[in-house]
Parts: structure tokens; C-alpha cells; sequence
């Protein structure tokens, strides 16, 4: 017997009160809810929160040698749209900011060194709140 229970129809298709024949194909068909492979290959568009993140830290970077209290503004709208929407940056944007106080990383907010205590990694000292972040630099084998 072919029958569906409630509740188990694809995108809405009304439940066969009848068990299906094995020769007579349904009146639907599973491949229409499958992604088929697009044909342009355009490249894959970023999400709009993840634009709007790009684009307050690109006017974040510009406007901090006028106006640093602006562009950390603008990093902290950055944080909150990340936030709230869920979304992670991408590495090479949240390696442009403070983790703790959201400041912009250039080269008079930040000091950058290279250290082989430990493990060799890049300590990364933010000159507004002292946070240093390490980073790695050779990867761990498996």
C-alpha cells in the first residue's frame, strides 16, 4: 500500500486517498522540488546584510584619518547588523576590527607583531583597549 499519512504532502498536494499503481506515474514528480544547476554562471551574490557590513567598514577605513569617533560609528552598526542577523563577516573583514571595543585596525589604532613564544602566531595589540588577538600562523596537523 502506497498511502501518505496527513501532513506528509510536498508544498501542498492534496493526500491520495487511493494506493498508487506501480506503472501509473503521479501527477507530480519529487524532481520539481530539486535545485537544478543554473546555466549562467554568474558569480554568487553576497547577502545584503553581509553588503551593508562591507560597506560601513570600507567608509569606516576612510573617514577615521578625519573623524575617528565617525568610523567608529560606523564599526559598531557593522557589529550590530552582524548581530542581528546572524550572520558571520567574512575573515578579512573581522580581522579589520577590535573584537572587544569595535575600533577600526589601522596602523596608528593597532600594533602588529610577530611572536614564536608558544607557538609562532601574529599578536595583533589593539592601542584603544589593550586587547591583543593571536593568530595562528602554521596550521596543526590532523
Amino acid at each position: 500500500m502506497n498511502y501518505r499519512p496527513r501532513g506528509y504532502e510536498p508544498r501542498g498536494l492534496t493526500w491520495l486517498p487511493y494506493p498508487a499503481s506501480r506503472n501509473h506515474t503521479p501527477p507530480y514528480s519529487y524532481k520539481l522540488f530539486q535545485h537544478s544547476p543554473k546555466t549562467n554562471s554568474m558569480p554568487p551574490r553576497q547577502s545584503i546584510p553581509q553588503q551593508r557590513i562591507q560597506t560601513l567598514l570600507e567608509q569606516a577605513r576612510q573617514t577615521h584619518p578625519k573623524d575617528p569617533a565617525q568610523a567608529h560609528r560606523y564599526t559598531q552598526l557593522a557589529n550590530r547588523i552582524a548581530t542581528r542577523t546572524r550572520t558571520r563577516p567574512p575573515k578579512h573583514i573581522k580581522q579589520q576590527t577590535c573584537p572587544k571595543c569595535h575600533t577600526i585596525r589601522t596602523a596608528t589604532t593597532s600594533r602588529t607583531r610577530i611572536r614564536q613564544r608558544r607557538e609562532p602566531h601574529i599578536a595583533t595589540t589593539c592601542l584603544h583597549c589593550g586587547h591583543t588577538e593571536r593568530t595562528p600562523t602554521k596550521r596543526k596537523p590532523r
